[in-house]
């Protein structure tokens, strides 16, 4: 009992509950073959555990982490685990737990260990659950078995786990491709605001490939941190866009206003020309065909008179005489 003081193997007092060393004591023995010397006083102490256990100290050199004498060793036992109609010997320690049971059957097995059923007298077992505390001793026989729902929930959950982790590397590789086209974006956007122009060719390519980029993020289907990475990098790269059409729109404002700069100045119409020299020709009088437009309707006026004349000389019984029908 805790409250009684043991005697020690030689007969030497025994402090109990001290943690410290005490001075060695010597007494005189009657009789025994040590030549009448005691060792030196053994003092219990309590490890961190709870457990009780003696401290020697004095000549012996022993160390405090020295395990002590009295304490036995974890022993390891013999488990005969049945599987698939063969019988496999594993040799555990016998407080392990029924998970590391698992692990030592899958290595002999192949199957894995979350897919496995422990029977242990027609129960089954927890993986959390220790050995020693559910009664398995030396050369007992334990069953395992293949659980379907098991295998399919890891299955289920290794599927999901790969398709995030392919998520998570296209988001990746994504990032690292947009890094690489950001300074570009920001020597365009600097040197736009420094009022200097830039190629055109260049702006529309560094938009591409950045719509390019967005393409294979809308690709991406996930969920959880990879869903929240996805969305800040869609973010992004409209962003940049954004940045790249200001500048298209201030790298024209630019170039027109260079391209009125180097364009020379028009000549004014010769507008104040042209009414004088249609006031020249009007003071000049008609042309030659003018002219000769008045000359091609005289005839036809002299004829008539002519015909007038000759029809009243006719009527009046004059002789007719000669005379020019035409003037000019």
């Amino acid at each position: 009992m805790l409250g009684a003081s043991p005697k020690s193997r030689k007969g030497a007092p025994v402090k109990l509950g001290s943690t410290k060393e005490a001075p060695a004591a010597v007494a005189v023995a009657t009789g025994g073959g040590n030549g009448g010397k005691v060792p030196a006083e053994e003092v219990w102490e309590v490890r961190p555990g709870g457990m009780l256990v003696q401290k020697r100290g004095g000549g012996g050199g022993a160390g405090d982490d020295e395990p002590s004498p009295n304490v036995k060793p974890v022993p390891t036992i013999r488990v005969k685990v049945k599987h698939a109609g063969v019988t496999h010997e594993i040799y555990i320690s016998s407080e392990a737990s029924f998970g590391e049971l698992k692990k030592l059957v899958a290595a002999k097995t192949g199957l894995h260990p979350d897919d496995q059923k422990v029977l242990y007298k027609d129960k089954e077992r927890d993986s959390k659950a220790f050995l020693d505390m559910a009664g398995v001793k030396d050369r007992s026989k334990v069953v395992v078995v293949e659980d379907p729902e098991a295998r399919a929930r890891r299955l289920i959950e290794e599927r999901r786990n790969g398709h995030l982790e392919k998520a998570a590397r296209a988001v990746a590789a994504v990032t690292a491709g947009v890094d690489k086209l950001a300074p570009k974006v920001a020597a365009l956007d600097a040197s736009v605001r420094k009022g200097e122009k830039v190629a055109e060719n260049d702006v529309v390519q560094v938009t591409e490939l950045l719509m390019n980029e967005l393409l294979k993020l809308d690709a991406v289907v996930a969920d959880g941190d990879v869903k929240a990475q996805r969305r800040m990098q869609v973010k992004r790269v409209q962003k940049y866009v954004e940045t790249l059409d200001a500048v298209a729109a201030k790298n024209a404002v630019i170039i027109r206003k260079s391209s009125e700069k180097a364009a020379p100045k028009p000549a004014p119409p010769p507008q104040q020309q042209q009414p004088r020299h249609q006031h020249q020709q009007q003071q000049q009088g008609p042309t030659r065909w003018e002219m000769f437009d008045l000359l091609s309707s005289l005839p036809s006026t002299s004829s008539a008179s002519s015909t007038t004349t000759v029809s009243s000389t006719a009527s009046s019984g004059a002789p007719p005489t000669n005379r020019l029908d035409w003037m000019l």
